[in-house]
């Protein structure tokens, strides 16, 4: 069964007729004769047609193509943000997202050849398709930060130095200035540590659904190259939608915690001082010549 021919756009372009620039020039005009001629026949003129041809413009043809021209402007849009995103992206990744691109070009050219489908359903369908490909590509970009950092200490490093510092904490003659720099250096790398961890498990993640998200597409094509019932094909496409939306959040926890890793660190530990050595030498005394007698 086909899904029926809905309308693309849900409200009316009414509005969109009358408050814009045109309209305000044109009534401007208008009332500006009438005003020197002192004769209100343009003034009711221009308003009687305008309500005669307004509710005739706001129609459901004219909707459709408002609506349409409105997806492609914000398509276009969409397109030349993720162009330089992709632009940015390693020859590796940029190559691993050419070819979900391409997957999708796929079942987008299979869902048009189906029998009985609408132009307004494959709009919905290029949609949702599109949020798929940001989705995926939100996520490259997070897993591409996170290896262009720079080469960071282990946890088990990050371990064996809290266990050393620690030993010193129990020296008996630890002067106090010396012990609170320790214990402050010591809660820093607790920090560092919990973070590492975060930080790894949100990439394994990452990579995780990276590949969940290409299977479900691998899927979704070998279904619509068989020609299923697009109402199948298109819960398909809810449902990898749907996935996509709820983990974004993993992104965004990505992206913050790179960004707490980049500058928090810094300077947390530029006020951790150790405690002054006091300088044991003795000062110089500087000789000053002795003026001479006239």
């Amino acid at each position: 069964m086909a899904p029926p021919d809905k309308d693309v756009s849900a409200g009316s372009i009414l509005r969109e007729l009358i408050v814009n620039q045109y309209q305000a020039i044109v009534l401007g005009g208008t009332a500006l004769v009438s005003l020197i001629a002192l004769n209100p026949l343009p003034l009711l003129f221009l308003l009687g047609s305008e309500l005669v041809l307004l509710p005739i413009l706001d129609s459901g043809p004219l909707r459709r193509r408002v609506a349409r021209r409105r997806l492609e402007i914000a398509r276009a849009e969409t397109a030349a943000r993720r162009s330089r995103l992709i632009s940015d992206l390693a020859p590796p990744s940029a190559k691993r997202y050419e070819a979900m691109e391409n997957l999708c070009r796929l079942i987008e050219a299979n869902y048009q050849s189906l029998t009985g489908i609408s132009q307004a359903y494959l709009y919905e369908q290029r949609g949702k398709l599109d949020t798929i490909l940001q989705g995926y590509l939100n996520r490259l970009m997070a897993v591409q930060r996170y290896e262009r950092l720079p080469a960071r200490r282990t946890a088990a490093e990050v371990e064996e130095e809290i266990e050393v510092l620690e030993q010193e904490l129990t020296a008996p003659d630890l002067p106090e200035r010396a012990a609170a720099a320790l214990k402050k250096n010591v809660e820093l790398k607790r920090r560092l540590l919990a973070s590492l961890s975060e930080v790894d498990g949100t990439v394994k993640a990452l990579v995780t659904e990276l590949d969940s998200i290409e299977s479900l597409l691998e899927v979704l094509h070998q279904n619509s190259i068989s020609l299923r019932d697009p109402h199948a094909i298109s819960e398909d496409l809810d449902a990898i939608v749907r996935h996509s939306e709820d983990s974004e959040r993993i992104v965004r926890e990505m992206e913050s915690l790179l960004r707490n890793e980049s500058e928090g660190w810094q300077s947390d530990l530029a006020r951790v001082a150790p405690p002054a050595v006091p300088d044991k030498t003795p000062p110089t005394r500087t000789i000053r010549p002795k003026a001479k007698g006239r």
